[in-house]
């Protein structure tokens, strides 16, 4: 009887949070300590039926290492962060909604990628956006920034002191990219990115002409002619 109403207990945590995880010190709402049923079932495991294994291994998350499932725990995490934000780029002190360390996991996972087991570098580099490098976490991040902005705008012409809706300073990421150039230090596949956006230049003489050169054939379409007056500003200022 004792067994059937843990596993009961458990099957509603289940179908409440959609995981068999519980936290060790977890209780239900009527004071039933479901966090110690299911550590002390792992650490027993050897003195269950069959069926009790079976039943414990169908449901939805479960692990018999605490281990696992604090990976898991983390990594579902992140999942839901990818789902939401699109990228798997996460800053090193962010903090989920209920309160899981989840920069410091994602980080403590590129620290120790010697020592994963294959099975979960794979599910970590299947998440968009994943990359082992901080640095190339940090560039992937502005380039998505560059590439919304060129959608937006339809060119790549982004000026120095530009910061977007979300307060990324997106006009210093650019020079950035151009001074890491100058000195070698772009890798090939990110300068051939880079040059697939519209309007994208190296140096930020050309990208001024074009800047301006932009204005002026938008000038012509409109008034038909190239004859502009020493004082013409554009609506935008220009």
């Amino acid at each position: 009887f004792q067994w059937e109403q843990g596993f009961l207990y458990l099957e509603a945590f289940v179908n409440q949070e959609g995981h068999a995880r519980v936290p060790q010190s977890y209780k239900t709402e009527d004071g039933y300590k479901l966090g110690q049923w299911v550590g002390v079932k792992r650490t027993t495991k050897d003195q269950l039926t069959p069926e009790q294994i079976t039943r414990l291994e169908a449901l939805t998350g479960w692990v018999w290492n605490v281990l696992d499932s604090k990976w898991d725990e983390g990594f579902d995490h992140l999942k839901l962060f990818v789902e939401r934000e699109g990228h798997a780029r996460v800053s090193g002190d962010y903090v989920t909604d209920d309160g899981y360390k989840l920069g410091f996991w994602v980080s403590n996972q590129r620290t120790i990628r010697d020592r994963l087991i294959p099975k979960r570098i794979i599910r970590l580099e299947s998440l968009a956006g994943w990359v082992w490098n901080v640095l190339d976490a940090q560039w992937e991040e502005g380039f998505d920034h560059l590439k919304l902005f060129v959608e937006r705008e339809g060119h790549a012409r982004v000026s120095q002191n530009y910061v977007s809706d979300d307060e990324y300073k997106l006009g210093i990421w650019v020079s950035n990219q151009r001074n890491r150039r100058r000195e070698n230090k772009l890798t090939p596949n990110q300068v051939i990115r880079l040059e697939s956006l519209s309007g994208w230049v190296w140096d930020v003489l050309d990208s001024q002409w074009e800047e301006g050169f932009s204005y002026l054939g938008a000038y012509v379409e409109r008034e038909g002619h190239a004859r502009v007056v020493n004082h013409y500003v554009t609506e935008d200022g220009f």
